[in-house]
């Protein structure tokens, strides 16, 4: 209000990540997801990249270690590149 001395604070919202997945189809998420940082984003992508994993597994297709997830912010700026091979611990004894 003018004359009061307050100031009027304009909060902006979370930063928004976007975790594009290359593998034998490459997505874009054109949609992104509102997160805190980018810790959180690395969380969700890792999250993420273990149920597509998982799922391969589960129908008995082929899991291509060489696969990744990009994060990138909204500018399209890649933050983080993420392996599958990474997200996973494999023992064959």
């Amino acid at each position: 209000m003018p004359g009061t001395g307050k100031r009027h604070v304009r909060f902006r919202g979370m930063p928004k990540y976007h975790l594009n997945i290359f593998n034998a189809v490459d997505t874009y998420d054109e949609e992104g997801l509102e997160l805190p940082d980018l810790a959180a984003a690395k969380k969700a992508a890792i999250n993420g990249a273990r149920h597509l994993m998982a799922e391969h597994i589960v129908a008995g297709r082929p899991l291509d270690l060489s696969d990744r997830i990009e994060i990138a912010d909204e500018r399209g700026s890649v933050l983080a590149t993420l392996p599958f091979r990474e997200m996973i611990t494999i023992i064959d004894r």
